[in-house]
């Protein structure tokens, strides 16, 4: 993502939610990335299959970004969430 940054990652949608409202009531503008834990990269291994036992809930990570500029206001509105 050209000219962002990664403000946070959270493990759940309603709190990605919560988050990217709060900012876009600043007028700050975010952009999230869902990243599936599971799935399998180059190199296949655990991950694309699991864990017996594993939390199903911690399968995705929601990655938050913001404008490099905007970092610090950001940062301010996160601390009052």
């Amino acid at each position: 993502m050209l000219f962002k940054t990664e403000l946070t990652e959270v493990s759940t949608m309603e709190e990605m939610d919560k988050i990217v409202k709060a900012l876009n009531t600043k007028g700050i503008d975010a952009t999230t990335k869902t990243v599936d834990l599971m799935s399998g990269g180059l190199l296949e291994n655990r991950r694309s299959s699991g864990t017996f036992g594993m939390n199903a809930e911690a399968r995705f990570v929601y990655k938050i970004y913001v404008k490099r500029a905007e970092l610090e206001s950001a940062k301010s509105v996160l601390a009052t969430i």
